[in-house]
């Protein structure tokens, strides 16, 4: 949680819950595994065959845990002994070492190169550099993440603290204009999926609660999730969501455009997406009933694992949103935009800075309802 963030669209973020189960952001390790095997067997890798992956993991996995066990301290409560997506991302680099020893340096550089670009989720990313690591054992672990990202962790009492920070209705906000005259705009869950497990509800109602009191209601909470299907069971046990809750969900292709008809199911008085990271045009396949936020933005990352995101999407979406009377939010234009089909560098890593862009493109709006519940903040 932090009360600053320079992630566009908010003030703020609080995670009661860290850690996921996963999504199209993070692949299951059998699906990297089958992917490592994949590139393998198309590049024509000598004596390479189907699950030739998950025995060079179980290899390398062994001789680490061994090492890990001979040491003076032993396994942490967070490593983990088995196949898990964090593993191979800590293991990469060993993997890569084998596999050139037992079939060449081209077959290493797959395996690290197809570990490295699957792996597209930037809080699964900051788990694996700051939580347990086999790689590096001896690591200090920052107390505030999950052990791994796998490991569904609840924090008690995050959004307690979160709602006593101070109201920033009417405060100007030097940095993101596009935020004036609003409260405090809270992101829920930026590094996890708080709605990854149905037995987390009572512990997340509890959450809650901070929402609703005198403090909570200062502020507008955007809450996030991969999963609004079961989002809508949750809400539906509490009764619907407050009014100062945002209930969002993220869609990066046509692949999850069912999360949108799951999110309209979702008993909120505001709904938002997150078209991020875009994979593809969805400006004519997308159905936006009941939605009042389109947040859209390019892939970040190293220039060699991120997508192309060409500029015209956000375009189309941009004007899809006017024409339907919705608020429409670039947040950025990722690390390799494009333009009528040719690349086109930015100073700013993640494309993120609008005074690089041309004037269309810094459309940065909230729904109105984010202003109609400031009002009744002043009046109240």
């Amino acid at each position: 949680m932090s009360i600053t963030t320079n992630i566009q669209w908010c003030d703020s973020t609080t995670n009661p819950i860290m850690g996921c189960n996963g999504c199209e952001l993070l692949p299951t390790p059998e699906k990297l595994l089958a992917a490592i095997d994949r590139a393998c067997l198309l590049a024509g890798i000598s004596g390479w065959t189907k699950g030739t992956a998950k025995s060079l993991f179980g290899e390398v996995l062994a001789q680490d845990w061994a090492t890990l066990e001979e040491s003076e301290t032993g396994p942490g409560e967070g490593h983990q002994n088995g196949l898990s997506t964090t593993n191979l991302r800590h293991l990469r680099k060993r993997m890569k070492r084998r596999a050139s020893e037992l079939f060449s340096a081209k077959a290493g550089r797959l395996i690290q190169a197809t570990i490295e670009k699957s792996l597209k989720c930037y809080a699964a990313q900051l788990h694996a550099n700051r939580g347990f690591d086999l790689e590096n054992p001896q690591r200090d672990v920052n107390v505030g993440y999950a052990p791994t990202f796998e490991t569904i962790t609840l924090f008690p009492g995050r959004t307690k603290v979160a709602a006593q920070w101070s109201d920033l209705t009417g405060i100007e906000r030097d940095e993101k204009p596009w935020l004036n005259g609003l409260p405090r705009l809270i992101f829920v869950s930026d590094m996890g999926d708080a709605f990854s497990r149905k037995q987390d509800f009572e512990f997340l109602r509890s959450e809650m609660a901070a929402f609703q009191t005198p403090e909570g209601q200062r502020h507008l909470w955007l809450w996030l999730t991969k999963r609004p299907d079961v989002m809508r069971q949750f809400v539906d046990s509490i009764g619907g969501f407050p009014a100062n809750v945002c209930a969002m969900t993220t869609v990066t292709s046509s692949k999850t455009l069912s999360r949108v008809d799951a999110l309209r199911e979702v008993n909120a008085a505001v709904r938002g997406l997150s078209l991020e990271p875009l994979w593809e045009p969805l400006a004519d396949k997308i159905d936006l009933t009941g939605i009042d936020w389109v947040i859209v933005g390019g892939e970040s990352g190293a220039r060699a694992n991120v997508e192309l995101f060409p500029v015209e999407w956000a375009i189309e979406l941009r004007d899809r949103c006017r024409e339907e009377g919705l608020a429409f939010f670039l947040k950025q234009l990722g690390r390799l935009p494009s333009l009528q089909g040719r690349e086109f560098k930015l100073r700013h890593p993640h494309g993120g800075d609008w005074s690089e862009w041309t004037r269309g493109l810094r459309v940065r709006e909230m729904p109105e309802y984010f202003y109609s519940y400031a009002d009744q903040i002043v009046t109240a």
